[in-house]
């Protein structure tokens, strides 16, 4: 074939950063014209050349440096190309999702070259790699990531309730009004035996008269020689202060709830229902003996307890839970989004079978699992409107629960702002996935804070939701950083305009 000769006021015809895609490890790059024609790669990333002669219809200004060349008609990429950007994603929980969404923004392409030097925005399950330390505005090339650097600040179950303990002490707010009782053991720490003391005293004190203990101090020391060396010795007893626990965490069983403090989707998580079975576990967790079902090892060396939820609000005599998203920017605003989903568990409440998480783990990771997953609700899920209709004889959902978890979302995240992005980078944003339940009362509680929330698309309601909040976060926080020309909405939220952005603001944590 012989190509035309190409001048610079042909590359005026030519809108490059509508269609523009990288494909195959920028080997190889596409325009998709309205005619439709086609420019492909000469070498990688530097120059493309004309394959087809006839006239080109879009329009596109380039700079005086466009060159051309009548034997091979190659022209250099950045003069025709002026205005995109370049981001990686990793792979893992839906990353396609993402990839789904920012395809949408006409200047955005796509790299699996995860070291490419010009990459301008960077979506990773883990924040691990990030070198935060590019993240400034003198950089040749801006960066963004979707992880703070200290996000575990509120993410890991120990540190979120030291901050939110630190935070209410400070502007006296009882901790214990929406945080259940929580103890936390870190055996890296020296002061180990005493959060293990403090736990059993008031174990033994607040134990109904159908748990039968012994000595406090004989159960301490039973436990210590259990776990042999992981803890230094001390004869100190500390004294706390009884506080009322909640009649909606009471019940026959007493039980409690061992989480590992760095993970998620209910890795680790085990209901207690005696003393035996959680020094058990705690051996386990230090050891690395604790296995998932899959035979990968769970190991911590940082504990959190709480007292469960005996009595929480049912629906269809199933447990549930409340996953609702948070964002939080690099300026440390934070915003909600207005819709979340229920999780419910594949099997009826009880207590008597502390084994089954399918009735006590409303993770979807988990019960996906279940033979019974499905079975009654799209991906065991329901909306927030399905909720609002199903109590509407207890009071407004909305009004009295969503508002609630607002509330306390921002209280939250208010307790890390010293934290969470404490040396001030301004190229990261990230999207949290807080999880609430409610108790028999219809009073909520905070149960954890995740980075890195599930966007798998289990059910119909999740497939409309989880685009929309993704487009709507980067509308606030990518679009702003790498403005682009147009954005197609396609995705649509029903009783929601498409012109709408569904992240409520609800103040800067300062």
């Amino acid at each position: 074939m012989i190509l035309p000769q190409l001048k610079v006021k042909d590359l005026q015809q030519i809108d490059s950063a509508r269609y523009m895609r990288f494909m195959q490890n920028q080997i190889a790059v596409m325009l998709q014209l309205n005619n439709p024609k086609k420019l492909a790669m000469a070498q990688p990333s530097k120059y493309i050349e004309l394959k087809d002669s006839s006239k080109l219809t879009q329009s596109l200004v380039v700079s005086k440096g466009a060159k051309s060349s009548d034997q091979k008609k190659v022209v250099l990429l950045p003069t025709l190309i002026q205005n995109y950007y370049i981001y990686y994603l990793g792979t893992g929980n839906n990353h396609q999702v993402v990839q789904r969404v920012l395809s949408k923004r006409n200047e955005w392409m796509f790299t699996t070259n995860k070291n490419d030097s010009s990459i301008n925005f960077r979506w990773s399950l883990y924040s691990k790699g990030y070198q935060y330390d590019k993240l400034v505005s003198g950089n040749k090339v801006k960066q963004a990531v979707n992880h703070f650097e200290f996000h575990s600040e509120i993410s890991q179950k120990s540190y979120l309730f030291k901050n939110l303990q630190h935070y209410c002490e400070e502007n006296q707010i009882d901790i214990m009004t929406f945080v259940p009782l929580t103890f936390v053991l870190d055996f890296t720490n020296e002061k180990a035996d005493m959060s293990l003391l403090q736990f059993l005293q008031y174990y033994e004190s607040n134990a109904p008269s159908s748990i039968k203990l012994n000595d406090t101090q004989n159960k301490f020391y039973s436990i210590r020689r259990y776990l042999n060396t992981y803890m230094q010795i001390t004869d100190k007893f500390v004294q706390i202060n009884k506080s009322k626990i909640p009649s909606t965490f009471l019940g026959n069983d007493y039980l409690w709830i061992l989480k590992p403090t760095q993970y998620n989707c209910g890795r680790g998580i085990h209901v207690i229902k005696d003393l035996d079975q959680m020094a058990h576990l705690l051996n386990q967790y230090i050891t690395g003996k604790q296995q998932k079902k899959d035979g990968k090892i769970i190991r911590s060396k940082q504990i959190v307890i709480q007292k469960y939820l005996e009595k929480p609000l049912l629906i269809n005599n199933r447990k549930f839970d409340i996953r609702v998203w948070g964002l939080l920017n690099s300026d440390l605003e934070f915003f909600f989004f207005e819709q979340g989903y229920i999780r419910m568990a594949s099997e009826e409440y009880t207590t008597k079978d502390v084994q089954n998480q399918y009735v006590h783990l409303t993770n979807n990771a988990i019960q996906k699992q279940s033979p019974n997953y499905g079975k009654l609700e799209d991906g065991n899920q329901l909306s927030f409107d399905q909720a609002a209709a199903y109590f509407k004889s207890k009071g407004d959902f909305y009004k009295l629960i969503v508002e609630n978890i607002k509330q306390i979302s921002l209280r939250a995240f208010q307790s890390t702002r010293k934290k969470i992005n404490f040396f001030g980078r301004r190229y990261c944003f990230e999207i949290f996935g807080l999880d609430y339940m409610i108790d028999d009362d219809f009073k909520v509680w905070l149960i954890e804070i995740n980075s890195n929330p599930c966007l798998e698309e289990s059910s119909q309601l999740l497939q409309g939701l989880i685009p929309r909040m993704l487009d709507d976060a980067f509308s606030l926080t990518l679009d702003h950083l790498f403005p682009v020309t147009k954005k197609q909405i396609v995705f649509s939220v029903p009783n929601y305009s498409d012109n709408h952005n569904m992240w409520q603001w609800l103040g800067n944590l300062f």
